[in-house]
């Protein structure tokens, strides 16, 4: 059965948790080399320069990386922003023979999602493939994207994105993992994403991150059925001395974050199934799924895949 296309919303500002694996064998873990994963980090930063899109988390793993991201609603943009954008990715020389259709073009594309993909995905593959002289394609397949219906899907997405490396196995203590939002949430290298202010709604940058951090470890601490690793107790013990939460329950791996191709409210999922059954999108079921004792609601793919992040 062919895809369906990817949910995007068309007019209005939105969220989504997007994830790519690169192609090579099992044990290849290429992101894992620390310039590897700080130029990524760096690409995400400039792409946000580019598109009309903020960051609000990351994790860079060995062979994938989770990005949370917020694009902004469409507007008419003056052709100066138009040109600061523009020469982030073109030369001048190009730029100045650009007619009015070019930059309509080009005002288009920065709202889009899957261009800003598109971009990102590329030009790392370039950059990696002529810094370690290889060829050919270097991301296994087609991204995943999820849209999140508001900030409490964004904000328990992020928290998700920011366990990767504990559940790995990679740390005991999420902020510790270099590839991860939170790390640099730790250090004070943020300034460049959404605040921890706006998305956990308090006013002082320490308190947002005490919270955001106590809402990791409250996350993180329950063990999954298969034996999945977690925040250690010992570690637990020692940041609750130091006035952060326990308890949790991301430890497992959940493929409604991943697969889903839309998480939200029972409603909000179930307006997005009418909408594609309608069109002729989506035949595979009716009604929304629940998740996490109807914590969330969420659209899957149609076709399944075998390969979790």
């Amino acid at each position: 059965m062919a895809r369906m296309a990817r949910v995007k919303v068309a007019g209005a500002g939105a969220y989504y948790h997007l994830c790519s694996r690169v192609a090579g064998h099992k044990g290849d873990y290429p992101l894992a080399e620390k310039r590897c994963t700080r130029f990524l980090i760096e690409m995400f930063k400039r792409f946000a320069k580019v598109y009309c899109c903020a960051v609000a988390g990351f994790a860079v793993m060995g062979n994938h990386y989770h990005l949370v991201v917020r694009f902004d609603e469409p507007r008419k943009l003056s052709r100066e922003e138009l040109w600061s954008r523009a020469t982030l990715l073109y030369p001048d020389t190009l730029l100045k023979g650009w007619i009015k259709t070019d930059w309509e073009r080009f005002e288009a594309r920065i709202f889009d999602v899957s261009e800003f993909m598109r971009n990102l995905q590329a030009g790392f593959a370039r950059w990696f493939n002529g810094a370690h002289e290889r060829r050919g394609r270097f991301w296994a397949e087609r991204f995943k994207s999820t849209l999140l219906e508001n900030e409490k899907e964004l904000l328990d997405c992020l928290l998700y994105v920011d366990l990767n490396a504990v559940r790995a196995g990679l740390v005991e203590k999420p902020e510790v993992h270099e590839g991860s939002s939170v790390f640099h949430r730790e250090i004070g290298a943020d300034r460049w994403m959404i605040p921890l202010t706006e998305l956990v709604r308090l006013v002082k940058r320490g308190a947002a991150l005490r919270d955001y951090k106590a809402r990791l470890y409250y996350r993180g601490n329950v063990a999954s059925k298969r034996g999945q690793v977690t925040i250690p107790a010992h570690v637990v013990r020692a940041e609750e001395a130091h006035g952060f939460a326990a308890r949790g329950a991301y430890a497992k791996r959940l493929r409604h974050f991943v697969d889903g191709v839309v998480l939200g409210s029972e409603e909000f999922v179930r307006g997005h199934i009418d909408r594609l059954r309608k069109s002729g999108q989506y035949l595979r079921r009716k009604h929304p799924v629940t998740q996490l004792d109807g914590l969330h609601a969420s659209l899957r793919e149609q076709r399944s895949t075998a390969v979790a992040f």
